[in-house]
């Protein structure tokens, strides 16, 4: 039987930093979209899920760190995980 071409543990950091970048893409639409609204309605939702969607990426980047001072997983994917997880989020 063939052996995986990718470990457990490249597979979750793989998944990690997607959803890490998918967050991070996330964010900048709500940004841009609570520059443009005017409804105070939607304006509450969309702030409230940026907010919702900041402290994941928060929570994110405190794992791999926490990750990264326990020396557990590969080192190169927890850089990337915490650049990712770190980027700024450009708002106009």
């Amino acid at each position: 039987m063939n052996a995986p071409l990718f470990s457990t543990s490249e597979s979750l950091f793989g998944s990690l930093c997607r959803e890490a970048q998918t967050l991070r893409g996330r964010a900048i639409q709500l940004a841009q979209a609570l520059e443009r609204c005017c409804d105070r309605s939607l304006r509450d939702r969309l702030g409230a899920e940026s907010l919702q969607v900041l402290r994941r990426r928060q929570e994110l980047l405190e794992v791999a760190r926490a990750w990264q001072r326990q020396g557990r997983g590969h080192s190169l994917a927890l850089e990337l995980l915490v650049e990712l997880s770190s980027r700024p989020i450009p708002v106009a």
